[in-house]
């Protein structure tokens, strides 16, 4: 019987190993990249939340219309817990038995008022948060129809393609928008101490336009995710969703795969691009070959090879 009990207590030891490894590992830094949470500004709640426990640094208006139900949803359950947690606390402690005691206290049964009363008001409270629940959800659903930028998003294991449509060219036969051309490939961005910032796949995005994401898988399921966005959406195979988002500030946003897909999941990390209209329209006409329009007009600068009105009849004289 000793034998055996040693023998346990030894096999139970080295079993303890592996936790032990495991948990070391967990501990380990691992430099990233393409941060997700970095400050983009005030927090959604102010300062007095801290961020903690609340979403913060939400840059669409898709996203802080869906964070803007944290704040009630989590009063009312403050309330609820005390108003329930006190209610046990006072019962435990004003019914609770004494020496005297001989039985039990008197039953209350059969109260159809407090039976309405505790019945009426959770549903109430439940009726109340999935009307305001369901509101704000139709309007994240929502979609326009003349999106001002359409881009197909095609992940893989490991990786993503940014494809930029024709917001214009769209057939409902194929359910299908003609390319543009304009293609962000796949850029592997692999975090490490010798190399803590190599370049990133890059998309870039105009503010205060809505924008349409087409998501498509080539082999399992992912995941399109950017926290500062507030949205999420899965990339399945075989099948095409599809969500709009606006984009309210200019700013650099981490992205990433977060559903795990295979051992290389960590890596699928992106990064989107929010720049002002005429940055963007400059950012295409350049990636195209086309001149810029709103950047054109705004700077007051022709593209090169044209002239201002005038200028042709002029040359043409001068040459006479």
């Amino acid at each position: 019987m000793q034998a055996s009990g040693g023998r346990g207590g030894r096999l139970a030891r080295l079993a303890l190993l592996p936790a032990a490894g495991l948990l070391l590992a967990a501990c380990g830094v691992q430099p990233n990249n393409n941060p997700t949470s970095d400050s983009l500004g005030p927090s959604l709640f102010g300062e007095t939340a801290n961020g903690i426990g609340f979403p913060h640094d939400v840059v669409t208006t898709e996203g802080i219309a869906s964070a803007g139900l944290y704040l009630p949803i989590f009063l009312i359950a403050v309330a609820i817990f005390i108003l329930i947690e006190g209610l046990l606390l006072f019962m435990a402690w004003r019914f609770r038995r004494r020496d005297k005691d001989t039985g039990l206290p008197s039953q209350v049964h059969g109260h159809n008022k407090l039976e309405i009363i505790w019945t009426a008001i959770p549903a109430l409270v439940v009726t109340v948060l999935f009307i305001g629940s369901t509101m704000v959800l139709i309007d994240v659903e929502a979609t326009s129809e003349d999106p001002a930028v359409v881009v197909d998003v095609e992940g893989f294991q490991f990786g993503w393609t940014f494809k930029y449509m024709d917001p214009a060219a769209y057939d409902p036969v194929t359910d299908k928008y003609a390319e543009t051309g304009i293609v962000i490939p796949f850029s592997p961005a692999l975090p490490s101490a010798e190399d803590p910032a190599p370049v990133v796949q890059e998309a870039i995005l105009p503010v205060d336009v809505p924008i349409r994401f087409r998501l498509n898988s080539l082999d399992v399921i992912h995941s399109f995710y950017v926290p500062a966005f507030f949205f999420k959406r899965d990339v399945i195979p075989g099948r095409t969703n599809e969500f709009e988002i606006t984009i309210e500030q200019p700013g650099v946003y981490g992205g990433q795969c977060a559903e795990f897909c295979g051992l290389s999941h960590g890596r699928m990390f992106f990064t989107i691009r929010a720049v002002e209209q005429a940055e963007y329209e400059a950012w295409v006409a350049e990636k195209s070959g086309a001149a810029p329009t709103t950047a054109e007009a705004e700077t007051g600068e022709a593209p090169e090879g044209d002239t201002e009105p005038g200028a042709e009849d002029e040359t043409s004289e001068e040459a006479a």
